[in-house]
């Protein structure tokens, strides 16, 4: 199997479901997948054999562009995102094969929890404001688990752990239709190995002294201690002003009117691209600002515009207005 493919699995029906939601949506994304994905698919068994498949596959030589694994969570809502595989199967019901156990590791060399390695922060970015969409540290003791561990001991094994792997919960197609699963699931698979271009706004803030607002990134952030602008992505269907006054009022509890546009640049971070546009936003009152996402915030003079370590897309307009002055 050629190594730009990328694996997504998934499970028949088990103990007393007559449906699978998991198997629905594979099938579906099949059709609608873009060729640019280059999608295969397999269909696991629910028992052990099926658990050890890809692992050893994978130990086997096969490589592959990124794995998803999919599987039913029918006490959810929500299309969970997991990010923790435990060494540990706890059956509270006996798979297909009939085998149900209580308490054993899976792997009895293997650490006690692995940790997806799918992009995590292009994750969060492209599911910000899903609500059908959250993350998940509990993989549960069944199948789903053991596969998911399996597969990313396997990696680690082979020297393949930078192959990007993640398992995803489904809910009940009465909470989440398939076919909305299936579209979801996609832009997963998208954001997982295809190089993503996000539209970012920022907000040019000034006080009434005529400095500028730099806040600092959070520690659980890409790039966290960085900083930036205050501002954010995008979202479909929103107007540039739309989601800047949107990203201020959440990050800050400021409404705030767009102005101007003062600059617009493309930047290439090693794993996304990203268009910035930086808007005028006019003064406001220090003392209004109640920060909800960032670390710290800093009102600089543009003398002092260096003296904090902006994020790589930022510097070289900081850099200009240093020499040039800040735009007005």
């Amino acid at each position: 199997m050629p190594d730009d493919k990328l694996l997504i699995t998934a499970f028949p029906v088990f103990s007393s479901h007559s449906t699978n939601v998991s198997e629905d949506v594979m099938k579906i994304i099949l059709g609608i997948s873009p060729k640019s994905l280059n999608v295969d698919a397999e269909l696991l068994t629910v028992d052990k054999q099926g658990s050890c498949l890809i692992s050893q596959k994978i130990r086997d030589g096969v490589k592959y562009r990124g794995i998803i694994h999919l599987g039913l969570a029918s006490n959810r809502d929500r299309i969970n995102l997991e990010r923790v595989a435990k060494n540990l199967i706890s059956m509270s019901e006996p798979d297909n094969s009939g085998r149900r156990i209580e308490s054993q590791k899976i792997e009895t060399d293997g650490p006690p929890n692995l940790e997806t390695t799918a992009p995590i922060h292009i994750l969060d970015e492209e599911f910000e404001h899903d609500d059908f969409v959250e993350w998940s540290t509990d993989a549960g003791g069944f199948v789903c688990n053991e596969t998911y561990y399996r597969t990313l001991h396997a990696l680690n094994q082979t020297d393949n752990s930078d192959t990007p792997t993640i398992f995803v919960h489904l809910p009940p197609a009465e909470f989440i239709p398939a076919e909305k699963q299936a579209k979801i699931v996609t832009k997963i698979a998208e954001s997982m190995v295809l190089r993503p271009t996000y539209d970012v706004v920022a907000a040019l803030l000034f006080d009434d002294k005529g400095r500028i607002l730099a806040c600092k990134r959070p520690t659980q952030d890409a790039w966290a201690g960085w900083w930036e602008f205050p501002g954010g992505k995008v979202d479909a269907g929103e107007s540039y002003s739309q989601a800047l006054s949107r990203e201020i009022e959440e990050e800050m509890g400021v409404s705030i009117e767009p102005g101007d546009l003062v600059e617009s640049i493309s930047f290439d971070y090693e794993d996304r691209t990203v268009r910035l546009q930086i808007w005028n936003c006019g003064i406001i009152n220090p003392d209004s600002i109640t920060l909800t996402e960032h670390d710290d915030s800093r009102w600089l003079s543009r003398q002092e515009l260096l003296d904090v370590k902006w994020l790589p897309a930022d510097l070289p307009i900081i850099i200009r207005w240093m020499e040039e002055g800040i735009p007005s």
